[in-house]
């Protein structure tokens, strides 16, 4: 790649101090020091003739071989190095990087498995190992030569304006006067521009501010989306603008066009004289700045940048993009859309050989997963300066895989259809029972949503390092909230993930509120229902005109059970506090009154408050009257009553079935009555509001007596009617 001179490689001179001093190579040492690695190579090659093991002869050829983009050069003098074992490691990853070039795969393997300097040997093991799936998005993106493309070097195309194409070229600017570049011994790069004509063809490109252009290089370009602003990589000419090693660094421009003249040309302040800044790109919304440099505290050669524009127009400091953009290597010729999609170049990821086009999503200033375009965007050699239009449908890459890699050439590129970069996701929906597959039920991803097919299936293409919000759902099943991320997911470019749903039963708790007295619906009835496996409370409702109540219950399938404190209450009726248990079998609706007496009464002279509220029976000891625990819990809540009412004087009547004499049952029955009265004074209720009387079997509700010689056939229930406590309100006092 004869863009070299844009690359700035770092070179390591310790070599000088070891080589053999004749006048060949202590001459080829002084070129190779200016970086004038054109005219070093043939008087390296004379001094190899001489002595081909010379290991540090074979090392700065290889480098100039390197640096001038001489792939059969590199070849043979890495080759050499180690092969004699006389290689450092970071021989053996120029040699696989050479043999990858070469399409040398299986060879150059083998060297990157052993170079262990940094990541890079490891991640081109993992490419050539999975060389495959660079051809995956091969139909998406053609390639054609760019018209004017000449003999030689061009590159960095971009769209100016919709109607011109600036590019950058060492081309010849006349035939009277042309510099050379030492280092790869071609003409200086500058800035060219084709327009259309009246009829939409491009003219013949012609100098790019050709007033403005230095005697060095220019190039490449980018401009603002109005394009009134401009920036351009430049070399100075100014000797006060070396640096301590006597280079001239590459610098950032800025200039403003305003009808067709330049003005206010200025350096960027974060250029150095010590270190190159280049290739700028600018974001749709010129706020922030990209580009490539080798400033001290990056990653390795050149790292990619950017920089924010402030309130008054100043850019900021220089920030790193970090170490999943930049490697050890060079990252170079950065891009960005109008999606903040941020293209570059690098030969330090996975790749296939040479610089390789690489795509990244920027959230926040943050990069995302490093993706490889593949082929035919990618080759076996430097592709590079990817630069999309504006509608993303067409733009430009460099590549000098033309000619065995030694020009670079510009070639059109048409994006097909858009590519999805990520983790290809299988989504399989399920019913949980049956494990029959679910057609047509909706999936939704953050704020996107799809639909699975006829089979129950969708596969998508999502972004790596996201966390994705998930919701499954279908009609008359539970829908499923859910998460699945990408910074955890394994290797695998394309897994599964199958969902169950649970049939919805469509529960419904339905419940009627009744008077306890008259037996009619009561409207407006507050019901509030707390679900004491979760301790939520449900939302407050009220009955309807027939004293009605429907809630749909949610979230709860068959086999689960309901667990639920059911308070009722309405100004002037007694509130009602009840448990509710109820195993879910089948679909539908939920009758709470088949297991719950949901009657409430009124707050009046002759009411039982055993009927208004959910007293259970109050059980004794065979034959005794002391108040067991169980009863004492039963009393307690005639007792709250008491107190919510103070006004109310309870008559407390204890009752027996027939059984046994009716003396004896009359006597133990008011026994019981007094220890249960005498109960709820001890719980603070004044002894004038509350009296008790036990009545025996006087006061049977039913049929079934059996004194003297009646015998009665009832059954132990009918039997079991009679036998309960009243709590008699004889009294509302004023």
């Amino acid at each position: 790649m004869n863009k070299s001179i844009i690359i700035f490689s770092i070179i390591s001179l310790l070599a000088f101090e070891s080589v053999a001093q004749n006048p060949t190579i202590k001459s080829a040492n002084k070129l190779y020091s200016s970086k004038l690695y054109v005219q070093a190579i043939p008087k390296y090659e004379s001094a190899l003739r001489k002595d081909s093991a010379n290991a540090d002869v074979l090392t700065n050829l290889g480098d100039c071989y390197r640096l001038t983009n001489n792939n059969r050069g590199q070849l043979i003098c890495y080759g050499k190095l180690v092969k004699t074992g006389k290689a450092e490691d970071i021989h053996k990853l120029y040699y696989g990087q050479a043999l990858m070039e070469a399409g040398k795969y299986d060879d150059a393997k083998k060297y990157m498995e052993e170079y262990k300097g940094d990541k890079r040997g490891e991640a081109f093991t993992k490419a050539i190992t999975n060389l495959q799936k660079f051809s995956k998005n091969a139909d998406a993106y053609a390639l054609k030569e760019f018209m004017h493309n000449s003999k030689f070097d061009d590159f960095s195309a971009f769209t100016f304006m919709n109607d011109k194409i600036i590019f950058t070229s060492n081309r010849t600017k006349s035939t009277w006067i042309t510099r050379r570049h030492g280092w790869t011994g071609n003409s200086y790069c500058h800035m060219f521009m084709t327009e259309k004509n009246e009829f939409g063809e491009y003219e013949t490109p012609a100098m790019f501010i050709a007033e403005y252009a230095p005697k060095f290089n220019d190039g490449p370009f980018c401009a603002s989306k109005d394009g009134t602003n401009i920036f351009f990589t430049r070399n100075s000419t100014n000797k006060k603008d070396q640096s301590l090693d006597g280079s001239q660094k590459l610098k950032i421009m800025q200039a403003t066009i305003l009808n067709d003249n330049l003005q206010s040309l200025m350096v960027l302040k974060f250029n150095s004289n010590e270190y190159n800044c280049a290739h700028p790109a600018l974001s749709a919304d010129g706020k922030t700045l990209y580009f490539a440099s080798d400033m001290g505290g990056g990653q390795g050669g050149m790292d990619l940048y950017y920089c924010k524009k402030d309130a008054g127009g100043a850019w900021g400091s220089p920030i790193n993009l970090g170490e999943k953009v930049n490697t050890k290597g060079n990252e170079l010729f950065p891009s960005i859309t109008e999606d903040n999609i941020l293209y570059f170049a690098s030969n330090g990821h996975e790749g296939l050989g040479g610089l390789d086009i690489y795509e990244t999503k920027i959230r926040d200033d943050k990069a995302g997963k490093v993706y490889n375009m593949g082929k035919p965007v990618n080759s076996e050699h430097d592709d590079f300066a990817y630069n999309l239009n504006a509608d993303g449908k067409k733009g430009f890459l460099s590549s000098n895989r033309k000619n065995g890699g030694m020009n670079d050439d510009i070639y059109n590129v048409d994006v097909l259809r858009k590519v999805s970069r990520g983790k290809t996701v299988n989504f399989i929906i399920k019913d949980k029972n049956t494990q029959e597959l679910l057609p047509l039920t909706t999936i939704k991803l953050n704020t996107d949503s799809f639909m699975t097919n006829e089979k129950g299936e969708f596969q998508t293409v999502l972004e790596e390092d996201i966390n994705y919000a998930l919701l499954v759902k279908r009609e008359k099943y539970f829908e499923i909230q859910d998460s699945i991320s990408t910074k955890s997911s394994t290797e695998e470019e394309e897994y599964t993930k199958t969902i169950e749903l649970e049939i919805d039963p469509n529960l419904t708790l339905l419940a009627g509120i009744y008077d306890a007295k008259t037996g009619a619906g009561i409207e407006g009835v507050k019901i509030k229902i707390k679900d004491l496996a979760i301790s939520n409370d449900f939302e407050l409702l009220k009955t309807e005109k027939n004293g009605e109540y429907r809630k749909p219950i949610k979230g709860k399938k068959i086999g689960d059970k309901l667990l639920y404190l059911v308070t009722i209450e309405k100004e002037g009726y007694v509130t009602k506090t009840l448990n509710f248990t109820y195993d879910i079998k089948k679909e539908g609706e939920i009758q709470m009154n088949e297991l719950l007496a949901l009657t409430i009464g009124k707050v009046e002279v002759g009411m039982d408050l055993a009927k208004m509220i959910d007293i259970k029976p109050i059980y004794f000891d065979l034959g005794k009257s002391k108040i067991r625990p169980d009863a004492a819990i039963e009393l307690n809540k005639v007792v709250a009553i008491m107190k919510e009412y103070p006004n109310m004087i309870i008559e407390l009547g204890a009752h027996t079935d027939c059984r046994g004499g009716a003396a004896a049952n009359l006597k133990l029955s008011g026994a019981r009555a007094v220890a249960a009265a005498g109960y709820i004074v001890k719980q603070g209720i004044d002894k004038t509001r509350i009296s008790g009387k036990g009545y025996g079997e006087s006061k049977l509700l039913n049929s079934c007596g059996c004194e003297g010689k009646v015998k009665s056939t009832c059954t132990e229930y009918e039997h079991s009617v009679n036998r309960r406590t009243e709590f008699i309100i004889v009294k509302l006092k004023n």
